[in-house]
């Protein structure tokens, strides 16, 4: 089941790489010398929440407001969202090494990682391995500005409070989100503290008490952008 289910992530992100990178609308940005530079070209690396699961619409997700948060100061943005549903570190890593194929520049790239694979009981050194040969294939291949967030509490998310998970344990969050530390430390890689901004109930989906609502992907993309800002000069 595994396999047919990484057959098709690689499927739905080739579909995406070849149609689905949108750009801005230069009609709607704000005058100003950012105006001028080239389009800021944006991978975003994930799963559901990158793809905008809990957000409505789903384009008011966290890695599209990321684009406006660009665009709001002027800049441009061509956008790549490789957020897919259900993705684990094996599919992201695979939909990372489509994108750096592309005969193009990749100048910033978000990464979240982590939920499924602690969820779906998955070992965490295989998690971190992963991890390092995703990180060192980028830096090998790009001089892209990545930036990676950690793991939430996943036991005090309400999903998981009402319904608790053998696999979603404290202990467990807490190894994950030290396996991604140390790969971001080793490679330079600015970590967003998702853990330590506990998203609360009134961030999270009331359909499904897991993933971000609307305040919750604004969040997010405000705790990305503090870091990702400054490095474009905005």
């Amino acid at each position: 089941m595994k396999k047919i289910i990484r057959l098709f992530i690689y499927l739905f992100v080739l579909f995406v790489i070849s149609s689905c990178a949108t750009s801005s609308d230069e009609d709607d940005l704000k005058e100003g010398p950012a105006n001028n530079l080239p389009p800021v070209y944006y991978v975003a690396l994930g799963a559901s929440d990158a793809f905008g699961i809990g957000a409505k619409p789903i384009t008011r997700g966290y890695v599209y407001r990321i684009k406006d948060g660009f665009e709001d100061r002027g800049r441009r943005v061509s956008l790549l969202n490789l957020g897919i549903p259900t993705a684990d570190i094996p599919a992201i890593k695979k939909s990372a090494k489509t994108a750096l194929n592309r005969d193009k520049e990749i100048d910033l790239i978000t990464i979240w990682t982590g939920a499924n694979d602690l969820i779906g009981g998955n070992d965490v050194n295989e998690f971190e391995e992963d991890l390092e040969s995703m990180f060192r294939r980028i830096r090998n291949k790009s001089k892209a500005f990545i930036v990676i967030m950690n793991l939430p509490e996943l036991t005090q998310i309400k999903r998981f409070r009402e319904d608790p998970d053998k696999h979603v344990t404290v202990e467990r969050v807490a190894a994950f989100n030290a396996a991604i530390i140390r790969q971001a430390n080793a490679y330079k890689v600015p970590v967003v503290d998702f853990y330590k901004a506990a998203p609360g109930d009134m961030l999270v989906s009331k359909k499904d008490g897991f993933h971000p609502n609307n305040d919750g992907h604004q969040k997010i993309a405000d705790l990305y952008l503090q870091i990702i800002l400054p490095q474009f000069g905005l």
